[in-house]
Order: C-alpha cells, then sequence, then structure tokens
C-alpha cells in the first residue's frame, strides 16, 4: 500500500518518472539479493525493487540521495566489509539507538548521494534503537550518523510527506530544452532541510519523546 502510494506521489510531480527509473526485478534476482547481503529485507524495500531496481537517470528520489540499484547496493555493502581505516564514527546523533560502528555488514546501503554518504537499513541497533530502522550514515560530512525513521516503511511515509510539504523540491528544467533535448536537463529531487538529515534526525526524536 505505502509502495504504491509513494510511486502514485511521485508520478504525480513528475509525468516522465516512469521512464528515469530501471525495470524492476523479478523474484529470483531478489532472493539471490537477500542471499547475497545475508538479511531478509522489508517487505517495502522488496516491493519497492519489483517496480524499480534504481534509477535510470540520476534522480535523487530517496530525499536527495539517489535509489541505488542492487549491483551498487552490493558494491557499497562489499566496501564495508573491506573498510581498513579506523571504524568508529565521530559522532552519533542518537547514542541509544545506533551502535557505535562506521561499518558494518548488518548495514545495506540503499541510497548515496555520490559522496560517501548513505542512506542504511539498520541490522545492528543499539539498546533501544530498532532493527530495520534507517539510519543517515556520513562518510564524507562532518554530521552525525542518526536515525531518521524507525522503518523502511515509515521511510517511505516521510517521502510521500516531503513531496507533498515541498521540503523536497523538484528541479525540472525541460522548459528551457527542446523535447528532442530533454535528456540534457537538469531534473532531480534536493532537500530543503538546513542542516541536512541532523534537522530531519531532530525531528525523529521529538515525534518519539
Amino acid at each position: 500500500m505505502t509502495v504504491n502510494k509513494v510511486i502514485a506521489t511521485f508520478k504525480n510531480k513528475l509525468d516522465i518518472f516512469e521512464t528515469l527509473m530501471n525495470k524492476g526485478l523479478k523474484d529470483f534476482e531478489i532472493d539471490d539479493f537477500q542471499k547475497y547481503v545475508k538479511q531478509d529485507l522489508p517487505s517495502e524495500y522488496i516491493e519497492l525493487l519489483k517496480n524499480y531496481n534504481g534509477e535510470k537517470h540520476i534522480l535523487c528520489c530517496m530525499a536527495g540521495f539517489g535509489f541505488s540499484n542492487i549491483e551498487q547496493v552490493k558494491i557499497n555493502w562489499d566496501s564495508f566489509n573491506n573498510e581498513e581505516q579506523n571504524n568508529r564514527p565521530e559522532k552519533i546523533f542518537q547514542k541509544h539507538k545506533i551502535t557505535p560502528l562506521l561499518f558494518s555488514d548488518k548495514r545495506i546501503p540503499f541510497a548515496h548521494d555520490g559522496s560517501g554518504n548513505f542512506l542504511c537499513i539498520d541490522y545492528i541497533p543499539n539498546f533501544s534503537g530498532k532493527t530495520g530502522q534507517i539510519i543517515y550514515l556520513p562518510q564524507g560530512e562532518p554530521e552525525p550518523i542518526s536515525v531518521i525513521a524507525d522503518s523502511f516503511n515509515d521511510f517511505l511515509l516521510f517521502l510521500i510527506a516531503s513531496i507533498k510539504n515541498e521540503s523536497l523540491k523538484l528541479v525540472d528544467e525541460r522548459e528551457d530544452w527542446d523535447q528532442e533535448d530533454w535528456h540534457m536537463a537538469d531534473l532531480y529531487f534536493y532537500k530543503t532541510w538546513k542542516n541536512d538529515w541532523t534537522d530531519i534526525a531532530d525531528n525523529y526524536n521529538q515525534n518519539h519523546q
């Protein structure tokens, strides 16, 4: 239900949304993917992947982050396992919810910004966190690791609300180009909150007191 709603919300905002996404995965591809990352993935994430295996065009539909196809997820997940640098994060926003590790094979990086920052499904929460919570994992920014949603479903609901209230805005410059040149036009979603994900994590905290 939530997946259908988020897809409809994107399509209502962007008429060519469907053409900018990769075709969805088959059941056996989903099964192989879950075996690869050694996790039973959230049903909503699976349903979304069955509709779209990530973005074909860099659309940044995951709240300003690109929605990764499963090959990108595998590459980034593998890099989490092979990191040789210090694995202790500099900052954690909700210490009671987040295990103090920067990289772990128990985190599934489903979205990225191309600069080393990820949105992850977290399977190693701290004592008051929730298995499957969504975290912002910054590697290229000085911000803290933050919980931004309790579940993938809650994250999708956050996307829907952000598009509707325009805190997640669409840049669409097709009108500046002839139709045959639309592929050259800027076309992407961008987040408008001030302090990147710390503001969202702060709102999350206020709603979960």
